[in-house]
């Protein structure tokens, strides 16, 4: 394997047949070439109408073909669309709600807004206490939060501060199985389990002042993340288009199976296109729900203390979709179908559009549970490196069965009790999945983003509570 450096913390890897750019300093590098996620990397170069070169960024790790932590773009036009270039959980992300409560106040009444919250977001396979009607979940799925607008559920500002202001274009109804629809009735407003949390965050540092006002991110308050997608709905989407690939595509015309793909140009693409992002506006909505059941925990609980005026979404954005963008390739602007797959968007000042335009985009990165969080801003010039693309946390370095069986989830708990973080669970298992020691450093993750000219560091969030499926 021939590794070439092109710039600080970014190197082309080629074997003279396949060849991608990796994002990350030498330790992330090396961490990611001792797993199989290089190769599935490699294996996109491989695949008909890429354009450029697929991306591993700083948290790249191996997924189910397409490794998670990758960005690679198709033509608009020429080009394939593959499912699993997504993944089963569309729309998985994160939105960042302030609270408006300084710590101190916040800590006063944590264990018991932590209660009341367990209470009102349901989590692991618990089912919601609102079920849609069918009429309400085609609604969801065609218009994303102008659903959850007109049912009172978000304002206008929650609105604007949503990538794609919560509603994906050209989402189709029709395209969605009875399937889906029947495993997204009853899921709606919940967090289900894995890597999914609600995480209450002290803003500890801000390092640019002028951009972390314009995010509207102040030192000394206490944010809450929420880390999840689309539930059911989305799974049950990416399984539909994954068999349908599955029967269209000979092994033998792909690198690797999980790998299958259909053309955009094609009845099969423009479906599972029109699904995705059906799929995609449920996610959106999923989180805005779980905002607005945090917003009223924090009412209750903190009663005057706590201003409705002062609880604001600061952004909400998702790291497991496709999106059609027009993007800088060898000196010339083409349209392209790019697949971001455990990454964020991150344009830069010049090309964010509506409320970020001229500032950027925010990219939120979380740590792993016990570990900070950050808030950094897209760079311009990053298209060039990353398909105008970030990491999205700091990537998994450990299975799960590993970490049960290696892990003890009251040593886990004991080591956030001493560093004065509460936790709930709904599963000893989701302790120990999800200690630090099972992912990556994310200050090296951070550093690698930095260093490469992705994006720049605005604010880090210390962990004070969270809560697991």
């Amino acid at each position: 394997m021939k590794i070439t450096s092109l710039r600080n913390a970014v190197a082309e890897i080629s074997d003279g047949r396949r060849s991608a750019v990796m994002i990350g300093t030498e330790s992330i590098m090396n961490q990611a070439m001792s797993t199989n996620a290089v190769e599935q990397l490699l294996n996109i170069s491989l695949l008909p109408g890429i354009r450029g070169k697929p991306v591993g960024l700083p948290d790249l790790h191996p997924g189910y073909g397409f490794p998670i932590g990758s960005v690679a773009a198709f033509d608009a036009e020429d080009g394939i669309v593959m499912p699993g270039g997504v993944g089963y959980d569309i729309n998985c992300g994160v939105s960042l709600l302030s609270t408006g409560l300084p710590l101190n106040i916040f800590l006063r009444r944590r264990k018991e807004f932590m209660d009341d919250a367990w209470k009102r977001v349901p989590v692991g396979m618990a089912r919601s206490r609102f079920k849609p009607s069918y009429d309400d979940l085609y609604e969801i799925v065609e218009g994303g939060l102008k659903w959850a607008y007109s049912e009172g559920f978000c304002d206008e500002h929650d609105m604007r501060v949503t990538e794609h202001s919560g509603s994906m274009y050209a989402a189709g109804r029709e395209n969605i199985s009875e399937k889906a629809f029947r495993r997204g009735e009853n899921y709606l407003g919940t967090l289900g389990s894995g890597n999914h949390f609600i995480e209450m965050q002290h803003a500890d540092h801000i390092f640019m002042k002028d951009i972390a006002d314009d995010f509207l991110v102040s030192g000394g308050s206490v944010y809450i993340m929420i880390h999840t997608g689309s539930r059911g709905l989305g799974h049950q989407v990416a399984t539909d288009y994954m068999e349908e690939v599955e029967t269209r595509v000979k092994d033998e015309d792909v690198p690797d199976r999980q790998l299958k793909y259909a053309p955009v140009r094609s009845s099969t693409g423009e479906r599972y296109i029109s699904a995705m992002n059906g799929a995609a506006n449920y996610g959106f909505v999923n989180r805005q729900m779980i905002v607005h059941n945090l917003r009223e925990s924090l009412r209750h609980v903190y009663g005057g203390d706590f201003t409705e005026e002062d609880s604001f979404l600061v952004y909400s954005i998702s790291h497991n979709i496709a999106t059609f963008e027009d993007i800088h390739l060898d000196g010339r602007r083409i349209r392209a179908l790019v697949h971001r797959k455990g990454a964020t968007s991150a344009f830069g000042p010049s090309s964010a559009s509506g409320h970020f335009a001229g500032i950027g985009n925010p990219v939120l990165i979380p740590g792993s549970m016990g570990t900070s969080s950050y808030v950094m801003v897209g760079k311009d010039g990053n298209e060039d490196i990353s398909i105008s693309s970030s990491c999205h946390g700091a990537g998994r370095i450990m299975s799960r069965k590993r970490a049960r069986d290696e892990i003890s989830p009251s040593d886990v708990r004991e080591n956030l009790r001493g560093r004065n973080i509460e936790a709930l669970s709904g599963s000893e298992f989701a302790m120990s999945e999800e200690s630090p020691d099972t992912y990556k450093d994310i200050d090296q993750v951070i550093l690698s983003s930095e260093l490469s000219g992705i994006g720049l560091k605005v604010a880090s969030l210390s962990p004070v509570g969270v809560i697991k499926g």
